[in-house]
């Protein structure tokens, strides 16, 4: 059983990092690739500020 939450926090963290990424990464300065790395490494509420608060394009 402790396999499968693992799995599925995996899932679910890797998926808010891509939703942040895909969605505010684009418009910002900071870029996809950058906003995808935070969000992955650290977390996607880090990544969500970090992207947040970044220069427009």
């Amino acid at each position: 059983m402790n396999e499968y939450l693992v799995i599925a926090l995996f899932i679910v963290w890797y998926t808010l990092a891509m939703i942040i990424s895909e969605t505010m990464g684009k418009r910002k300065k900071i870029g996809v690739e950058w906003s995808f790395f935070i969000s992955f490494l650290f977390s996607p509420v880090v990544g969500f500020l970090v992207t947040y608060f970044s220069k427009d394009k």
